[in-house]
């Protein structure tokens, strides 16, 4: 059995070290591609600072990491329910990729609600396999519902 599919804790701690070390990739890639001025202080009081959100991140890729362990350890590793938490995984990963290293709005609020649907999709996929997953899965679907109404009020304002 490959050691990412085990229900032991040595198989948590796969997931998780996979899960957390993509989240560190992920902020890396933002903190290589954008320079310092991108990263000044927030002007509206809803916007926490960059270093809340990559917290934020590593937290949700953690509850990612978790929610495919406890897909195995309730004896789902056969169906593609863990497939597609890493699905989901992936995608949130892309998401400084595909977006300019955070700076293409347009392209990020069409990220976050494709990454809001998937999260809702993989989540009742699993939910009758682990309720617990299923809701650590859902966390990523409010962040990023969130995190859109946030790109919606600066987009608001650039074009003031």
């Amino acid at each position: 059995m490959v050691i990412w599919n085990r229900r032991d804790l040595g198989g948590l701690a796969v997931n998780l070290a996979i899960a957390v070390a993509v989240a560190g990739l992920a902020n890396a890639f933002i903190l290589f591609v954008n320079s310092s001025e991108d990263f000044a202080p927030p002007t509206d009081l809803l916007q926490p600072p960059g270093w809340v959100i990559g917290v934020v991140w590593v937290c949700l890729f953690f509850f990612l990491g978790t929610a495919r362990w406890l897909l195995i350890e309730n004896a789902y590793p056969r169906s593609n329910g863990t497939r597609w938490v890493w699905v989901l995984l992936l995608f949130c990963a892309a998401y400084p990729v595909y977006t300019s290293g955070l700076k293409n709005l347009a392209v990020g609020l069409g990220g976050n609600v494709a990454t809001a649907a998937l999260a809702v999709w993989v989540a009742l996929r699993i939910r009758k396999a682990s309720l617990l997953a299923a809701g650590l899965v859902s966390t990523v679907a409010v962040w990023v519902t969130f995190a859109s109404f946030l790109i919606v009020e600066q987009t608001k304002r650039q074009h003031l």
